[in-house]
């Protein structure tokens, strides 16, 4: 089996542009808004705390331990699938909403704030899931790179790992790229919805948490099942597909968000972003 190198490029590639896209997010919301950096810092504090420190130390070691039932029982795949998505999404929103109340005057609760820090809290995950993706490019090299003698007590699981590697389109690696694209995108606009619910009451809190929700898991589960029908790569690019235009909903919902809170701003005769206005 000789390596293919458009694989290789594929992973590095995808891994260096999804790294780039959270620089150029937050790029285009500091440029635009004026935002100061430190927020994108908040946001990106506020998922390595909620998700990486709260709620993955608990919530792995429980999926390896229920590993066996999620395979073999259908019921219990989609109620730990709801478990796990409810959970990130109370961790994940709540811990915005701390942000919001306990460590941020209200002077600083602004649409500008919210989205520097919505775009620093999912490109601080799509930051590590790049890294991720290029690792993924090491590792296929170094199956092939590496002398055969150092390989020889892992024999079979590096046959299988090549075998997985062989079964993967050249574009697969992007499919990670355009999903860390989108989640931004939906990140941002969760952000706003939980901005908002300081100004309008805490049912849009609620309905960021239910957007959340909603996005972990329905695409996982439609992941496994379209990966079922159409193969891995279609299954995937399907999948994609449907964040996209998940996101593209939620960030339309969040663009309204903002033309109205420009609106009360208006009527409160603030001096408020007009970020709508100037689109």
């Amino acid at each position: 089996m000789q390596i293919r190198w458009e694989l290789l490029v594929a992973f590095v590639a995808a891994g260096a542009l999804t790294v780039a896209s959270v620089i150029v997010f937050a790029t285009l919301i500091a440029r635009k808004t004026g935002a100061p950096w430190k927020y994108w810092l908040y946001g990106a504090a506020v998922f390595i705390v909620f998700q990486g420190v709260l709620r993955l130390p608990w919530l792995i070691p429980l999926n390896i331990l229920l590993r066996d039932a999620l395979r073999s029982s259908a019921a219990a795949l989609v109620g730990f699938t709801a478990f796990a998505a409810l959970t990130a999404a109370l961790f994940e929103r709540g811990g915005q909403w701390i942000l919001f109340r306990k460590f941020m005057r209200p002077e600083e609760r602004t649409a500008t704030n919210a989205l520097m820090i919505g775009a620093g809290h999912g490109g601080v995950e799509a930051f590590f899931i790049g890294l991720l993706i290029a690792l993924q490019g090491v590792n296929y090299l170094l199956l092939f790179a590496l002398p055969p003698e150092m390989l020889k007590s892992q024999e079979q699981a590096v046959a299988q790992a090549k075998a997985v590697f062989a079964q993967l389109a050249w574009w697969s690696p992007f499919m990670g790229m355009w999903e860390r694209l989108s989640t931004q995108v939906f990140q941002i606009a969760a952000t706003v919805l939980v901005w908002h619910s300081f100004r309008l009451g805490a049912k849009w809190f609620w309905l960021a948490v239910a957007a959340h929700f909603g996005a972990d898991f329905i695409f996982p589960l439609l992941h496994r099942h379209v990966r079922q029908w159409l193969g891995a790569d279609f299954g995937s690019l399907v999948t994609e597909v449907g964040i996209t235009i998940y996101a593209a909903v939620w960030a339309y919902v969040a663009w309204q968000c903002l033309k109205v809170a420009n609106s009360l701003s208006e009527g409160e005769g603030t001096k408020d972003e007009h970020l709508a206005e100037n689109h």
